[in-house]
């Protein structure tokens, strides 16, 4: 039996490099958030989610100010992506993007733009897009160089470990 593919055309010449990654990426990081273990919920029997809050409370606040002097994040913070809505009679509408005040604020502006990514409401060809995507993958990459820095922290040693693929 086969199976009709068609729906999928051309999808593969919509995705850039830089696009393959922010999500590889992105997924490692859940990952190794879950592993380590940095959880939303940590009542037995729920669904394991990342916990990002923890972990950017023990990456702490200096890491937004960081992030906020760094040039290449710079669009993310003057405009980051919007937030898609329910609005009354189920439908949905793009409205304000979520404030920035803390280090967890900004890890949810990062999986914001993996969400508009990820769920195909982001233009391939739009260069504010690849800008917003580009500065993720930064955020992403500081913060792993930040976590390797804090060999002090076990959490953040063992999310370093978990991050790694393995043979």
């Amino acid at each position: 039996m086969s199976t009709n593919t068609s729906y999928r055309a051309g999808l593969e010449q919509q995705f850039q490099a830089d696009w393959v990654s922010f999500f590889a990426t992105f997924a490692r990081f859940e990952h190794a958030l879950i592993k380590a273990p940095y959880l939303k919920h940590s009542k037995t029997g729920v669904t394991a989610e990342a916990g990002w809050a923890g972990f950017a409370a023990d990456l702490g606040a200096g890491f937004l100010e960081t992030c906020r002097a760094d040039p290449d994040m710079e669009k993310l913070f003057t405009n980051p992506p919007m937030l898609l809505k329910v609005d009354q009679g189920e439908e949905s509408s793009w409205k304000k993007a979520r404030a920035i005040n803390s280090v967890a604020d900004w890890f949810l502006v990062v999986k914001d733009v993996r969400n508009n990514l990820f769920h195909g409401d982001i233009s391939p060809h739009s260069e504010r897009e690849e800008r917003l995507i580009i500065a993720a993958q930064r955020v992403l990459d500081l913060a792993y160089a930040a976590a390797l820095a804090r060999a002090d922290n076990p959490k953040m040693v063992e999310f370093c470990e978990a991050f790694r693929f393995r043979k």
